[in-house]
């Protein structure tokens, strides 16, 4: 395929990440068209993006035969319904985390990309990010011997302008509250590193009922591998989180995404300094998670996220969510 032509859809506040990643690989990709109910804010994005067409309805864009791939950056749950439109128009789609508020959807989703034979992209940073693939190789590698347990943390304070989002603070338009909209991408990391996860056992609760739904959770993990995680995860921490943001404690080693030393950090007690800095930085993960898509849909790579990884991420937090309710540990799936 040649330079991918891409439409924008959803031109709010994180969109304008999308924009600057597109713009990273401006010699497979660049977007033609954006979209959204509010005209201004999609002119804004439509400049942004070099001079792109600000198209006057969804269904133009479905229509529009210069387009061939969607960037989904809609409320959650606006996805399914594009999702589906979007494949039967054939059109290929990156849609940004969660993939949808339940696994219906999501089955339905999936159900119509393959049905058309496009490409439905699952867009989670914590997938796609130099460092979580490096440490996955490195696992599989053997380099911390087995995985013994994963402890990862998701703390900030959700503030500024994202609070004029109000539907992400609705969990029958979020599919939940905090760990579902921001939870879910340690939740990803752990899948991705962890593999498997049988069974969760959840607690939730909120401090800021100005957000709505749960702000807080702590998430345990049973491991198909016999290993064990487990995630805190919070909206209502005034300070991001310090350290590592995972933690993969191994019989003969350990690796920390994030902290001290780097983006990914190898401790082992053989090692210099007990340690060898893997990745020192990570670039900036849309421009990653945007490559890892474009080389799917334009240089006919295996996706490293399909949509059925964003299945596997939202079961696990839809499992949690059950077992906060019901008091007890519940399988996944």
């Amino acid at each position: 395929m040649s330079k991918l032509r891409v439409a924008l859809v959803g031109c709010g506040l994180i969109s304008e990440a999308h924009v600057r990643a597109y713009r990273a690989h401006a010699d497979r990709a660049q977007i033609v068209v954006c979209f959204d109910p509010d005209t201004g804010r999609a002119r804004v994005r439509a400049e942004e993006a070099g001079g792109a067409r600000v198209a006057d309805s969804f269904e133009a864009v479905l229509a529009d035969p210069e387009v061939d791939a969607v960037e989904l950056c809609t409320p959650h749950h606006l996805h399914e319904e594009a999702v589906i439109a979007a494949a039967r128009a054939g059109k290929h789609v990156m849609c940004q985390k969660p993939l949808a508020r339940n696994l219906e959807e999501c089955d339905a989703m999936i159900a119509a990309a393959q049905a058309a034979g496009t490409t439905l992209f699952y867009g989670e940073m914590n997938r796609t990010s130099p460092s979580a693939i490096a440490a996955k190789r490195a696992i599989e590698e053997g380099r911390i011997g087995r995985i013994v347990a994963i402890q990862a943390t998701y703390t900030h304070y959700q503030s500024g302008e994202i609070l004029s989002t109000a539907w992400r603070y609705d969990p029958k338009l979020a599919g939940g509250g905090q760990l579902v909209d921001g939870g879910i991408h340690l939740i990803a990391l752990m899948a991705l590193l962890g593999g498997e996860v049988e069974s969760v056992a959840a607690f939730v609760t909120r401090f800021r009922p100005e957000l709505g739904g749960e702000d807080t959770a702590v998430v345990n993990l049973r491991y198909a591998g016999g290993h064990l995680g487990s995630l805190v995860s919070s909206h209502a921490a005034r300070i991001w989180s310090p350290g590592p943001s995972c933690i993969v404690s191994g019989s003969e080693g350990t690796l920390a995404l994030g902290g001290p030393h780097g983006a990914l950090t190898l401790y082992r007690p053989e090692l210099p300094d007990r340690r060898e800095v893997l990745i020192e930085r990570n670039p900036d993960t849309f421009a990653s998670m945007t490559g890892a898509y474009l080389d799917t849909v334009v240089d006919g790579k295996p996706s490293v996220s399909p949509a059925t990884a964003g299945r596997e991420d939202l079961s696990i937090v839809l499992a949690a969510y059950r077992s906060a309710e019901e008091g007890r540990e519940v399988r996944v799936g």
